[in-house]
């Protein structure tokens, strides 16, 4: 369901109930006012109406208590009527204090201005009684007269009270009914609203209901059917599959991860992925990382090390390259890791004989060169056995002797040299890498200086790794050969050998081989393919193997090798790099390619990189 109708729909569900509420509490308490008002109207009118009942009982104790002392003349009947008398003020005020209408407070000004006087007249009396009967019987009548006008300014007042409270009563009854018919009313207007709002809106969430079961149910069948699309792609393509989740345990395995690994599916379901995918270092024998591990431990894509093989269920030895990926959600949670593999076993037949083919190309290379560096020393020998022959001074033939053993001495060093080449142990060991630097740069100093190229070697540091020196001069060959056939007349080589660290792991120390010219350079369309077997642009003297060649030997030796170049004058040049770790533990190939300015500028490629220019 789209958020923003759901979202839509709650408001309005929500919202209109309380919006009634609301409405139905407002007119609630405006009835419950109303009511209360009128209640309370009539409650004063009650007040108002007792009050009044209280002055004509006072003023009837007042009269009580006179007429009772002037027949007997007791003062004990004077008693009620000072009692009368002491409250009858605070009993007027109070009245006095609930009337608003200026008539009624009319006729209580007027009660009390002629209950004065009443009093006035009775205190009189009582300090004056007449004495004879006759007398006293006129002056009953008369304050007898006086008090029955003060209890008629009292009923004309409770006549009006009455009356209010009446008019109070009967507005109570007429504010209780409309109010009650008018909330019932509303109530039922409300109650009316929201069942026809709360149908629209079920209607509405049942339609996105619908439509939302709908969808789910056409995502499910698409889930469905591109599942079985992914199953059938990963059970046939042609390199072995191996799905983990996140932690290490197999989950899914293809028919070739069946046949390479000697576990079927279901017995490999659920075991660690250790148990069922064993590789091993080819060379050195020593268990190599598991890629879910590092998938695990790194959260990116890795690479198998070369020269690894995988030890089947069987005991069977397959040669291998994989890679291993993260399989995440929605969110970048890594919910498991894929593992692709391949038996790569006639692949590396099909390397070995190349590379084999190269060491023997390498090999006529040298023995051209050889054969050119002997031939001079050969013919001055011939030249010199000749004058010695034909002369008969000993002294000139003892000379010439002389002349001829240095000769000798050069054939010997170049001979030696060419040995030192191809005639070295398959046993690791620990050389000195700028001794074999030195070496191949002397060795092609005198091709060098036909060509007119100047060499410059700085290679001092006493840095040794593990490997074979024979292979380190087989790619130094290789990459000071073909820097020569890339420099006109008047260029230079730069070669130097420096103690560094891994860029792909600072704290692994080594040494790095750099080899600059100032030639040509490699143009940027042929950058990425000159690593590629049988690519070469010498047509009739390149077997297009040699960097190739180089490349494996330097991967096999656990290093990398990184190449720069430039064809914009007058800054050309190609830049090859190698680093050797000391110990030799094989890493995976770390090999880039690029134009000058594109790729990582490492510690030894800035060094050179300086260096050249500031010769240059």
């Amino acid at each position: 369901m789209d958020p923003r109708l759901y979202n839509r729909l709650l408001l309005r569900l929500i919202g209109i109930p309380i919006a009634s509420l609301a409405l139905l509490a407002l007119a609630l308490g405006y009835g419950l006012q109303r009511v209360q008002q009128s209640a309370h109207a009539v409650d004063r009118a009650d007040v108002v109406i007792s009050r009044a009942n209280n002055l004509i009982k006072l003023m009837v104790d007042e009269e009580t208590g006179l007429r009772g002392y002037l027949l007997t003349r007791d003062p004990a009947f004077l008693q009620p009527m000072r009692d009368a008398n002491r409250d009858f003020g605070p009993a007027f005020q109070a009245l006095s204090g609930l009337i608003s209408r200026p008539d009624q407070a009319g006729r209580l000004q007027r009660l009390n201005a002629e209950h004065e006087v009443w009093e006035q007249e009775a205190h009189r009396e009582i300090n004056l009684p007449p004495l004879d009967s006759a007398t006293l019987e006129q002056h009953m009548v008369e304050r007898r007269k006086e008090m029955d006008s003060l209890r008629a300014i009292v009923d004309e007042f409770l006549v009006v009270a009455s009356g209010r409270r009446a008019e109070h009563s009967a507005d109570s009854r007429v504010v209780n009914r409309y109010v009650l018919a008018g909330l019932i009313l509303l109530a039922a207007l409300v109650a009316a609203l929201l069942v026809w709002e709360t149908r629209r809106i079920f209607r509405e969430l049942t339609a996105a209901y619908n439509r939302q079961i709908e969808e789910i149910h056409r995502r499910s069948e698409d889930v469905y059917a591109r599942e079985q699309w992914l199953s059938t792609t990963l059970f046939s393509i042609g390199d072995a599959v191996i799905a983990c989740d996140t932690e290490g345990r197999v989950d899914f395995m293809n028919l070739i991860a069946e046949q390479l690994t000697g576990w079927t599916k279901e017995e490999a379901k659920g075991v660690v992925l250790h148990e069922v995918f064993r590789i091993f270092n080819e060379e050195t024998r020593t268990v190599v990382e598991n890629p879910v591990d590092k998938v695990r431990r790194l959260g990116t894509i890795v690479g198998l090390a070369n020269h690894t093989f995988l030890v089947s269920k069987d005991g069977r030895e397959i040669c291998i390259d994989d890679s291993g990926a993260p399989i995440r959600d929605s969110s970048g949670k890594m919910i498991g890791v894929v593992l692709v593999f391949r038996d790569i076993t006639d692949r590396r037949v099909s390397e070995g004989a190349l590379m084999r083919a190269e060491k023997l190309a390498a090999a006529g290379r040298l023995a051209a060169s050889v054969a050119h560096e002997v031939n001079n020393p050969l013919e001055g020998l011939t030249n010199l056995v000749y004058i010695a022959r034909h002369s008969e001074d000993l002294g000139e033939v003892r000379q010439m002797l002389m002349q001829a053993e240095g000769e000798l001495g050069r054939i010997a060093h170049l001979t030696r040299q060419s040995l030192g080449f191809y005639r070295e142990t398959s046993v690791p060991a620990y050389f000195k890498p700028a001794a074999i630097v030195r070496e191949v740069a002397e060795f092609y100093q005198p091709r060098a200086s036909s060509l007119g190229i100047s060499v410059h070697i700085e290679a001092s540091t006493s840095v040794e790794v593990l490997g074979s020196p024979g292979e380190l001069r087989q790619i130094v060959s290789n990459l000071l050969a073909n820097s020569l056939d890339a420099c006109p007349r008047g260029a230079s080589v730069r070669i130097t050998a420096s103690s560094a660290s891994d860029p792909r792991n600072l704290s692994s120390p080594g040494i790095r081989i750099t080899v600059a010219d100032s030639g040509l350079g490699i143009p940027h369309a042929n950058l990425k393919s000159i690593f590629e077997p049988f690519f070469t642009t010498k047509k009739d003297t390149g077997t297009g193997l040699g960097l190739w060649v180089s490349r494996e030997l330097v991967e096999k030796h656990g290093g990398s090798m990184h190449v720069r170049s430039r064809t914009t004058k007058p800054r050309c040049g190609t830049i090859f790099s190698i680093f050797l770790p000391q110990r030799g533990n094989p890493q995976p190939a770390d090999l880039i390619a690029g134009t000058d300015g594109i790729g990582p500028a490492h510690n030894g490629d800035a060094h050179s990189t300086s260096n050249w220019n500031a010769a240059n």
